[in-house]
């Protein structure tokens, strides 16, 4: 083998070495979780619930906001892939001082929380709180009492739920259409799709499963979630649905009164 064979040898087994290291490690480029523990500072009507373990899956912390009323809907909140629950706080407060009432999720594998995130597992968590919300709030919760929202990665769960559930409406703050396709952060580091799978986020593929109202706010400079995302997953999607473009990044949710 000459020089130009032996350098080519080379590179490809460093290229191939960088790839499969990039795949052992993709889920860190994911779930970009704090690890310190915080529970809600300044959520009124707000406890920190337990579900139990469940088979393989570690019990699971739900912070739980009252309804001012009965009569206030439940919203059933996902976060995004940063940080944990406690980085969220200022969107569920503006969901809380509006009188609704709010079961959100932590992560497992973020803010002090058993077990390793994946797709597969947050889905069945995310499971596992809708069907527990008559035990979280000491009473039943009826289906059109129940919002489901999500943000950003917590969107795409969201997405998924309510396509195999009955709720009252749905929410999606700043969706992709498919993880792999997000553009900024670490994941536009990682080379292809292919390099995500068993963790796509799929939401296009899904949303027109969803049989629900459905609201989707995003903003319109957006430079990690472009707003056309957003706009492909509003044309697939079924009647009723709505969205609201804002002249901002929306990184800070709208009051909850905005969805009016």
């Amino acid at each position: 083998m000459d020089a130009a064979g032996r350098l080519a040898l080379v590179v490809v087994l460093i290229v191939s070495l960088l790839i499969g290291a990039l795949w052992f490690l993709r889920t860190d480029f994911i779930y970009l979780f704090t690890t310190t523990e915080a529970g809600p500072a300044d959520l009124p009507r707000t406890s920190v619930e337990l579900l139990p373990a469940h088979g393989d899956d570690p019990a699971l912390e739900v912070w739980v906001t009252q309804p001012e009323t009965e009569a206030h809907p439940i919203f059933v909140y996902f976060m995004g892939n940063v940080g944990a629950l406690s980085v969220y706080e200022p969107r569920l407060r503006d969901i809380a001082d509006a009188g609704f009432g709010i079961a959100a999720m932590a992560y497992r594998g973020g803010g002090a929380q058993a077990g390793e995130p994946s797709e597969k597992a947050l889905f069945r968590d995310a499971r596992r709180v809708f069907a527990g919300l008559d035990d979280l709030f000491g009473r039943p919760i009826d289906e059109n009492k129940r919002v489901i929202y999500g943000f950003s990665l917590g969107a795409a769960i969201a997405a998924r739920l309510a396509a195999e559930q009955e709720e009252l409406t749905v929410v999606l703050e700043a969706p992709f259409t498919r993880l792999c396709e997000a553009t900024s952060g670490l994941i536009g580091l990682l080379p292809g799709c292919w390099m995500l799978a068993g963790e796509e986020y799929e939401v296009l593929g899904i949303i027109a499963d969803v049989d629900a109202p459905l609201m989707i706010l995003h903003g319109a400079g957006d430079d990690r979630v472009p707003l056309e995302q957003a706009e492909q997953l509003f044309e697939a999607a079924q009647e009723q649905k709505f969205i609201r473009v804002y002249d901002c990044l929306l990184y800070t949710s709208p009051s909850p009164r905005d969805l009016n």
